[in-house]
């Protein structure tokens, strides 16, 4: 199962695909699922090419994305890709791609539509659940997707995602050697109908907590709910979490640092690949100011975490650091 995608900036595949290639793996036979937790850029670049890749799977994504506003963004050409995101653009090909499978008579050409307690696949050594998104999140989900289409006699500005994480999937993976918890971009909400609070309530560890999480969001203050770490989770489990940065705001912060390091000291931050430059003399920093938001030097490939759980050593994790992976840091 492929959840999610990124690209490779070195080689500009889908980081997924690369890797299972790497491994000697074809994904058009081995990948059963690709699935999109939530319409975010950050989530879904190459999004597309994943799903062209892998022949034989199906795609699922989050229940929101089938209200027929957002399928007729995504079909129309009369927006133009100049005023829409990668997002629109990387589901638009995705579903062309479902299409022309469902024209040649494929069974898996779905989508498929994912809301919480939905189990996404089952065999004798393997449960995956999707924990998310509440029926009350949705409701707010398919409302702000309504509130960044093109409306009649407006001008058509540029299309972006709802800044809202409301549609999330989290996943509940289960199996013979180990249960693993996958986080996405889910935040903390105000009432326990959405969120981490519906999730919560679903128990989803009735039969055994994990001890491998993928941090939510970033590992920001708003995808933190200390509940997470007191109910799903157990002891001091495994984390893993991904940086985000725009412009001068970056996460985690050196307060979100601290707050996770607190929680689970073996904690592994992926896919850093950039360092600041150094220092030039005055009159060039002062340029270099006026012309880029922020600077920084590549460092190559992208990071990646292989987290590997063994029947002989049930529940517990082993995490290998690729590349640019690192172990969590206090320090930003």
């Amino acid at each position: 199962m492929i959840v999610d995608s990124c690209v490779d900036g070195h080689s500009g595949e889908p980081a997924a695909v690369e890797y299972l290639r790497n491994l000697g793996v074809d994904p058009a036979e081995a990948v059963v699922i690709v699935l999109a937790t939530h319409w975010h850029d950050d989530h879904i670049r190459g999004l597309a090419e994943v799903v062209r890749t892998c022949a034989g799977s199906r795609f699922l994504c989050p229940s929101a994305l089938r209200t027929s506003e957002f399928l007729a963004l995504t079909q129309s050409s009369v927006l133009g890709s100049e005023r829409t995101t990668s997002g629109v653009r990387e589901f638009r090909d995705v579903l062309k791609t479902l299409r022309a499978r469902k024209a040649a008579g494929n069974p898996n050409a779905g989508p498929g539509f994912v809301i919480e307690n939905t189990i996404i696949y089952r065999s004798a050594h393997c449960e995956v659940t999707g924990l998310s998104p509440s029926s009350a999140a949705l409701e707010r989900a398919m409302a702000a997707i309504a509130g960044v289409l093109p409306q009649p006699l407006r001008p058509h500005l540029r299309v972006r995602s709802p800044s809202s994480n409301e549609a999330s999937i989290a996943l509940w993976i289960r199996g013979t050697a180990g249960v693993a918890l996958l986080g996405a971009d889910v935040e903390r909400q105000a009432t326990d109908d959405r969120g981490w609070g519906a999730i919560l309530a679903l128990q989803p560890a009735a039969e055994g907590r994990s001890k491998l999480v993928k941090v939510p969001h970033h590992g920001s203050e708003s995808g933190h709910d200390e509940r997470i770490w007191e109910e799903l989770l157990e002891g001091e489990p495994t984390a893993l979490l991904t940086p985000w940065s725009r412009g001068a705001r970056r996460l985690p912060t050196r307060t979100d640092r601290a707050r996770i390091l607190s929680l689970a000291p073996d904690s592994v931050i992926v896919g850093q690949g950039a360092a600041k430059p150094e220092g030039y003399d005055r009159a060039v920093e002062r340029t270099l100011k006026e012309v880029a938001e922020s600077r920084c030097i590549a460092k190559g490939r992208m990071g990646h975490a292989r987290a590997r759980c063994s029947r002989s050593d049930s529940r517990e994790w082993q995490v290998e650091l690729v590349r640019n992976a690192q172990r969590l840091s206090a320090a930003a």
